[in-house]
């Protein structure tokens, strides 16, 4: 299908599907959208095409894709405005909070492309443990991006640590320090972290509340359809400011969440091969209540999602613990090189990635 739009309309995109700029100018969240390339869009996705000239586009649907056209920006005014103040920052932490569906994602990839229209120093944290775009679920992560973005996927992360877990409250400490650990040194450049969306019961407003305090930010940008921040930001001294969600976000049930996080385990579990790790050779880390790796707790162990760390600490592969003899691990993974430590988490998963309970 071919569409002719006038300026200042967008064509809003649901995939699987792809759109293709025949002629004029089009931008993509704040970034332009290249004549000739086909942008793909990824089943249970959505982003916004808006055009600035005249323009005509290409659009092919998968099954299940959909298409709207509105006149206008989905972007907020806001949004524009949480930018300029970014753009007067050459340096500092600046956190995006708000609850799941809002489009944190979605505002960060925004910034990243409007602050990339000028030579900075820009790093990007996503530490949504459940819905990370920059690696497995159970993991954080940290890019600097070098050019234009449709996604937080298209980024090529530079460091990641395994937290183990997909819900932050069983991970608070972890999680915490983590986050500090990759936007340490935020004095040499300027870096956005994305938070996850538990906000509203007492302990995730103590846990932001302290995650606020121990990053000591330059900036929080708060994001939400209502007040569902006040009991957060109300209770910190960092500077702040609030936008709104963007039009036409996506929203996703549970079990649309369960199938993003177990197609993110695939991602990176797909072409695994099983070894024999002996124990002797690696250091085993086993967080707070997790049994000792031994032969005697080896039916506690079977199928726990592992973390496969270099000599720093930093993610190589996460894998499968299989089972456990008196000498040795045997584990689904992608190869490794010269790991020297395995950390177990609390999923269990089967090496094909799919999530069959926690510990």
């Amino acid at each position: 299908m071919r569409y002719q739009l006038l300026p200042n309309n967008t064509l809003i995109l649901r995939g699987p599907s792809s759109v293709t700029l025949l002629s004029g100018q089009a931008t993509i969240l704040g970034g332009p959208l290249p004549l000739y390339q086909k942008r793909i869009v990824t089943k249970q996705r959505r982003l916004p095409f808006e055009t600035e000239t005249n323009a005509e586009l290409e659009v092919v649907l998968g099954k299940s894709g959909e298409i709207f056209h509105i006149e206008g920006s989905t972007i907020p005014d806001s949004w524009n405005l949480a930018a300029s103040a970014l753009e007067k920052m050459e340096m500092g932490r600046v956190i995006i909070l708000g609850p799941t569906d809002v489009g944190k994602s979605t505002l960060c990839v925004y910034l990243v492309n409007k602050l990339k229209q000028e030579p900075r120093k820009l790093r990007v944290v996503d530490a949504d443990i459940g819905q990370t775009d920059l690696g497995p679920p159970t993991t954080i992560a940290r890019a600097s991006p070098a050019q234009f973005i449709a996604s937080l996927t298209e980024l090529e992360p530079d460091a990641r640590l395994f937290i183990g877990h997909t819900s932050p409250g069983y991970v608070e400490r972890k999680l915490i320090d983590g986050i500090k650990r990759l936007s340490a040194n935020g004095e040499e450049s300027l870096t956005i972290i994305n938070t996850d969306g538990w906000i509203s019961e007492p302990g995730a407003v103590r846990f932001k509340i302290r995650l606020i305090n121990e990053l000591n930010p330059t900036l929080l940008l708060g994001l939400a359809f209502g007040d569902e921040l006040e009991p957060i930001l109300g209770s910190v001294s960092a500077p702040q400011i609030m936008a709104e969600p963007a039009k036409a976000v996506l929203t996703r049930s549970r079990a649309e969440r369960r199938n993003i996080r177990e197609n993110g385990y695939r991602r990176f579990l797909d072409r695994g091969v099983r070894s024999v790790v002996p124990l002797e050779k690696v250091r085993v880390f086993c967080p707070r209540y997790v049994p000792p790796i031994n032969a005697t707790n080896r039916l506690a162990l079977h199928n726990l999602i592992i973390g496969i760390l270099n000599e720093d600490g930093y993610l190589m592969q996460i894998g499968v613990l299989l089972d456990v003899d008196r000498d040795s691990a045997h584990i689904y993974s992608r190869q490794a090189d010269e790991f020297n430590r395995i950390e177990l988490g609390y999923i269990r998963l089967t090496t094909s990635g799919r999530e069959i309970g926690f510990l």
